[in-house]
């Protein structure tokens, strides 16, 4: 099959993967790009916390899309795994740039793409309406803070195969080996 036979089917396939994943819906979104929280009434602002993020901006707009195996670049933004997939990740996109770099958010490839400015891509929530710039300072706040991942909890901890801060080996990764065998 050539080139000209195959460009309609290319063109459907990225129709059916827009429409798929309401891209351009304005989905979660209300008439000025803010975020929709279903129940709140009003109350229960959006605040520079993970959890607050994720309630008000990752799991109504962003998992329209970002959800199941079939998320764009691997990324889930559920709540059971969000964290986990943007704090100190490389981006799929572009690999020397982290998702979330805690600290500097200007470094984030999260707010690149929020913004419209990341090197490569469309701008997020892709084809719009695209967060005001009030949600987007919010995050920005979060990640210029840490990236904790909620207010009240630490980071989570990373298993160090080298061993333990008392310098035998990591509990876990012994027990991982012992079951592993030689």
């Amino acid at each position: 099959m050539g080139p000209r036979l195959l460009a309609p089917y290319v063109v459907g396939a990225a129709a059916l993967m827009l429409a798929g994943c309401g891209g351009g819906s304005g989905e979660g979104l209300d008439s000025n790009g803010r975020p929709i929280v279903p129940g709140s009434g009003g109350g229960g602002a959006l605040t520079a916390d993970f959890e607050s993020i994720q309630d008000h901006v990752f799991t109504p707009v962003c998992t329209v899309c970002h959800a199941g195996g079939a998320a764009p670049q691997g990324l889930r933004l559920d709540a059971v795994n969000s964290y986990a997939m943007l704090v100190g990740v490389s981006s799929n996109e572009v690999s020397s740039v982290l998702r979330v770099a805690p600290g500097r958010p200007d470094d984030s490839y999260l707010i690149q793409k929020l913004e419209g400015s990341a090197a490569f891509g469309a701008r997020m929530p892709l084809g719009g309406p695209y967060l005001d710039t009030e949600t987007i300072a919010t995050i920005r706040q979060w990640i210029s803070a840490g990236a904790m991942p909620s207010a009240a909890a630490p980071p989570p901890q990373r298993l160090s195969l080298a061993g333990n801060a008392q310098g035998g080996a990591d509990p876990t990764v012994a027990r991982a080996r012992q079951e592993m065998g030689p």
